[in-house]
């Protein structure tokens, strides 16, 4: 049997570059995937190890089918993830291969848990979504609050905040479909639909109290599978100002009513994503001087804060290009736990997700980090 492969699919986008470059500067031999030829070859080029090219195109399914067999790892870059996720996740459960992805998107992580989980469990596929700063950090940093806090934490809250950092055009495009799609949350032991911004709340970071409006999370489905005690699991992501926050919250009440009208949501997509793309990708390389920031906090029943954690890294990219070249080289090399669909610390165990971060670029936080900006 022929060793395991790493497939990168969508390697030339912003994120899908950065990855390569991690996977190469790490001894590994990525096959690089996607639609255009000419950048493939130059990619593989410049990142100096004549890389394995081959193209494939989510609107040919067969292609994509063919980039992975079993054992391989699937490596999808390829987004918004609602619109062109489906062909990566379907050839990696056909497969019985490793699939991990970038995504940030709440509809398409619920869709991975919801929709893919069993038929990967037969196949033998391990399906780990949103493997990247969206949403690693806060089911490491969730885990190793509810560790330290004990049995008596039923309920955990993450905040994400990034300080400096630039968007990427693909971001910016999953970023409309995000706001206009339902969300979830997990609330009273079981997981439920929720518009994205319902709730607003602050976490004290870097000596402030900052606000961050709730989001639906991959926590809300890995913590629960890493710690069945729990009944609540909130995520957050902290952006904005107080007054900011609040609109943005109010506003997505407005949003979630006016998408229930005939073509309405399809509508304010097709425009939103088109805005979203005319802006371009940060510079090469990462954001100097950006600062990733993720706070988790265990509860008890009652609210009590149990214990809290906070990690710190560099650029939100720069960390994901990293996780994903770490949990793609540990794939290969040491396999996952389970199959299905799977949290990292579930498919990777609490010690090693902590070191693969650690390796990624996100550490513990022992003092305060001075940035500009923040």
């Amino acid at each position: 049997m022929a060793d395991p492969r790493i497939v990168v699919f969508g390697a030339t986008g912003y994120t899908g570059r950065l990855t390569v470059e991690r996977l190469v500067a790490a001894g590994a031999r990525p096959v690089l995937a996607g639609r255009n030829t000419e950048k493939l070859r130059r990619l593989g080029e410049v990142a100096g190890a004549d890389l394995e090219t081959v193209q494939a195109d989510v609107l040919r399914q067969n292609s994509v089918f063919s980039l992975v067999g079993k054992g391989d790892v699937l490596v999808s870059l390829v987004g918004p993830f609602v619109k062109w996720g489906d062909p990566a996740v379907r050839a990696a459960t056909s497969a019985g291969a490793i699939y991990l992805d970038s995504t940030g998107e709440p509809a398409f992580i619920r869709r991975v848990f919801e929709e893919f989980s069993g038929p990967a469990s037969r196949s033998g596929a391990a399906l780990l979504t949103a493997m990247g700063y969206d949403f690693v950090p806060g089911a490491l940093a969730g885990a190793l609050a509810l560790e330290e806090a004990g049995a008596e934490a039923v309920r955990v809250d993450v905040g994400y905040y990034a300080f400096g950092a630039q968007v990427s055009a693909g971001t910016r495009e999953s970023l409309v479909g995000a706001a206009l799609d339902e969300g979830h949350a997990f609330r009273a032991g079981a997981l439920r639909s929720e518009r994205a911004a319902a709730r607003v709340r602050s976490f004290a970071v870097r000596g402030k109290s900052r606000p961050a409006i709730s989001v639906g999370g991959a926590e809300h489905f890995t913590l629960p599978a890493a710690y069945p005690r729990l009944v609540e699991v909130n995520t957050y992501i902290g952006q904005f100002g107080e007054a900011v926050s609040r609109a943005v919250s109010a506003a997505s009440l407005g949003t979630s009513l006016a998408v229930r009208l005939p073509g309405v949501r399809s509508a304010m997509r097709f425009t939103g994503e088109k805005l979203m793309t005319l802006g371009p990708d940060p510079a090469e390389g990462t954001t100097a001087g950006a600062l990733s920031w993720v706070a988790a906090e265990a509860l008890s029943a009652d609210g009590r804060v149990l214990a809290s954690v906070e990690l710190s890294g560099a650029d939100p990219y720069d960390f994901t290009a990293g996780m994903l070249s770490w949990a793609a080289r540990r794939a290969v090399s040491a396999g996952v736990s389970g199959v299905g669909a799977l949290g990292p610390v579930g498919a990777f165990g609490l010690e090693a997700l902590e070191a693969g971060c650690v390796e990624a670029g996100l550490v513990r936080v022992s003092a305060p980090v001075d940035v500009v900006g923040a």
